[in-house]
């Protein structure tokens, strides 16, 4: 049955109509057409599940981009290096062979005439004469005579033609006579050289390179207890140069796992005689991987000595934030891209690290891309964020009150964390109701987040020094379980967090909260178990032990669990941008959003209230109470937010029980009527607590 305000209402045929957040209008999104069934993939052949690995035709170096370039770039400098250092030496080299001549000329004078008298003989004649033996010495003598005359009449020969030589050098071109002249002079110079001394310098002192060998991989194996002199390892590949190092992949004995080789690495290099910081050891999974299978990568040296370099992203015009980010380089020298989509990332290390340099480095990443609202809430206080203020939405230093602007910085992390959980809740209703053609799986998709109309772009919330807000006195429990919560189901909705701590302890910085990470960067940290409190449990069985990192290797870290990045956990050299090189990213991030329409918040110059609510939820919640004695959370929520929906739209029971901790406010189970009317025995709040704990009646 229809009505007037029916008629009234937009025509919708097979069409949905999402109204826009901000300007109200309404955007048409058309019902999927009927599906049309694709070819069906066929199963593999049986023989394909158990077909031997085949290994690359041409070396890995060749194939990868990466090892190609910087093979081609040392080239160039290498040679580079070696003309320019002998080329200014030019006047040395000349001075040395000017001594070196006249001694030469001596030495061709000398051996040439010892050659044309038969001199290399004379010993065997005068052994002759002294053993009194006379027709032994007639004999030598007669093979001296025919062997003179005819070195003597060579020896004229040569004479007469270096004669003329020098009588047609006189009518020669200048060119001519100069290369005949430099001729004699080389070669009269090579002949007077000193054989402890080159006549040029070294331009390049070789490293010394330790060659892989199999009895040296037998004998590290055996040192480390992992094999036996009479059940040794066996090898699934030759051992073979890779990039900068030899690496081999090994069977261990039956009975000996990989993961077990793994957690021995300094034994394994102690049997290879090189340093435990050049030695990498990784499982080989898949089609050819097997439970005691490992493969063994040996440096020429400490990868980790070697920075990774400015970041890219000094050079690159914009970055997508849905494919990756150029983070830095593994131990081989390989760019490691990072995705932070649908993950929450967690940095831990001890002060001094580079800790804010990594984090700061994936939020510059997520500055190239305007269609990605950046939060940053710098605990610590200090200058690294400075550079942000071009693009931030939100920024906040510190973890007390600004005596300035009246913020307190703490505060505004609750209260941004709380909105940030209530846009997932507004996102995952919104999406739930966009058809499939728009919405795939009811997920966001990159075309949607750029839409200015749907208004929801990724967003990323960066929290440096994160174990401050779960320190405060007055605000910590409730941070641990907003923070906690948003962590969880953030990235889902294209929320991200990203928070760095120096003291991941589980009373510093909680377990629950650290759990909720999907990327975990440790750099270097003192003990095994502040490692894994970074990385997460299992990790030292992975063999990943951040406490093992060089002090000297600032910047260097393990990465372990890395969402959809295209990485294995293990070693990374992040690379580097200081403050300058941030200045001009954010600069330059400042000018996309301008052209894109898509700066906000402080940037833009919306500053935040300096007052703090005067409000308070236990006396809210007393209010919305009336005369009842107690309520279903589900209830109260709902309440709330018909009262007050700036302050409460979205609320969860979690979220008002964490919101109630401050005031030493429990929820309990209580019988009472829920949202549909029905009784039943739910988590609510009780009239009684809400009284003990507030001064007197609250004015409605």
């Amino acid at each position: 049955m229809s009505t007037d305000a029916d008629d009234d209402r937009p025509e919708v045929v097979d069409a949905e109509l999402i109204p826009d957040r901000e300007t109200g209008e309404v955007e048409l999104y058309r019902e999927p057409a009927e599906v049309a069934h694709g070819p069906v993939t066929p199963l593999p052949a049986p023989w394909a599940a158990s077909a031997p690995e085949r290994r690359p035709v041409i070396a890995g170096w060749v194939r990868e981009a990466e090892q190609r370039k910087a093979a081609v770039q040392w080239a160039a400098g290498h040679a580079g290096h070696v003309a320019l250092f002998h080329l200014l030496r030019i006047p040395l080299y000349g001075l040395r062979a000017a001594a070196y001549v006249p001694r030469g000329l001596g030495r061709i004078v000398f051996s040439l005439a010892k050659w044309a008298t038969d001199g290399e003989a004379m010993p065997l004649r005068l052994a002759a004469v002294r053993e009194g033996d006379s027709k032994l010495y007639m004999s030598l003598c007669q093979q001296r005579d025919n062997l003179v005359k005819g070195r003597r009449i060579a020896l004229l020969i040569g004479l007469v033609a270096l004669v003329v030589a020098a009588v047609v050098l006189r009518f020669a071109p200048w060119w001519a006579q100069t290369i005949a002249v430099l001729a004699v002079l080389g070669t009269a110079a090579r002949a007077g050289r000193s054989p402890e001394r080159s006549l040029m310098d070294t331009a390049v002192l070789s490293a010394k390179v330790r060659k892989l060998s199999a009895d040296v991989v037998q004998r590290a194996f055996i040192a480390a207890g992992l094999a036996r002199e009479d059940n040794g390892v066996t090898f699934a590949t030759p051992i073979h140069r890779d990039a900068n190092g030899w690496r081999v992949v090994v069977d261990l004995p039956f009975g000996t796992t990989a993961d077990k080789a793994m957690l021995r690495r300094t034994d394994i290099a102690s049997g290879l005689d090189v340093d435990e910081r050049q030695t990498f050891l990784s499982r080989v999974r898949g089609a050819s991987g097997s439970a005691r299978r490992v493969a063994l990568w040996v440096a020429d040296e400490d990868p980790l000595a070697v920075p990774a370099g400015p970041t890219p992203l000094i050079r690159a015009s914009r970055v997508n934030f849905w494919t990756g980010f150029p983070f830095g380089a593994d131990e081989r020298g390989n760019t490691v891209m990072l995705t932070m989509l649908w993950a929450a990332m967690l940095v831990g290390a001890i002060p001094r690290q580079g800790k804010t340099f990594v984090a700061r480095l994936a939020t510059l990443a997520a500055v190239l891309d305007p269609h990605v609202q950046i939060r940053i809430h710098d605990l610590k206080g200090g200058p690294d964020w400075v550079p942000f203020r071009h693009v931030a939405h939100r920024l906040f230093f510190g973890d007390r009150t600004d005596p300035d602007t009246g913020v307190d910085p703490v505060l505004a992390l609750l209260d941004g964390a709380k909105e940030l959980l209530a846009e997932v809740d507004h996102r995952n209703r919104t999406l739930r109701t966009l058809p499939a053609e728009v919405c795939p799986e009811g997920k966001l998709t990159e075309e949607l987040s750029r839409t200015k109309s749907a208004n929801m772009p990724l967003i990323l919330m960066v929290i440096d020094e994160v174990q401050r807000a779960f320190g405060h006195k007055e605000y910590g429990a409730e941070l641990d379980e907003v923070l906690t919560d948003l962590a969880k189901v953030g990235p889902s909705a294209g929320i991200m967090l990203l928070a760095a701590t120096q003291k991941p302890d589980s009373k510093s910085t909680p377990t629950g909260f650290r759990d909720q990470f999907g990327i975990k960067f440790a750099l270097r940290v003192t003990t095994r178990d502040a490692s894994e409190a970074v990385l997460g449990a299992g990790a030292y069985g992975e063999g990943l032990d951040a406490s093992r990192l060089s002090p000297g290797a600032k910047g260097c870290g393990l990465l372990r669990g890395t969402g959809d990045a295209d990485v294995a956990g293990g070693v990374v050299r992040t690379h580097f941008a200081d403050g300058t090189d941030a200045e001009a990213i954010c600069t330059r991030g400042r000018a996309l959003r301008d052209a894109a329409g898509t700066l906000s918040g402080m940037a833009a110059g919306q500053v935040p209230s300096a007052t703090p609510p005067t409000y308070s939820a236990a006396a809210d919640l007393l209010q919305v109470l009336g005369t009842d004695d107690l309520a279903h959370s589900d209830v109260l929520c709902a309440r709330l937010a018909e009262r007050w929906p700036d302050r409460y739209s979205g609320w969860e029971p979690a979220q008002l029980a964490a919101a109630l901790k401050p005031y030493s406010v429990s929820t309990h189970q209580v019988w009472g009527e829920g949202l549909d009317g029905a009784r039943a025995n739910r988590r609510g709040v009780r009239r009684a607590d809400l009284i003990a704990v507030l001064d007197g009646p609250v004015d409605p």
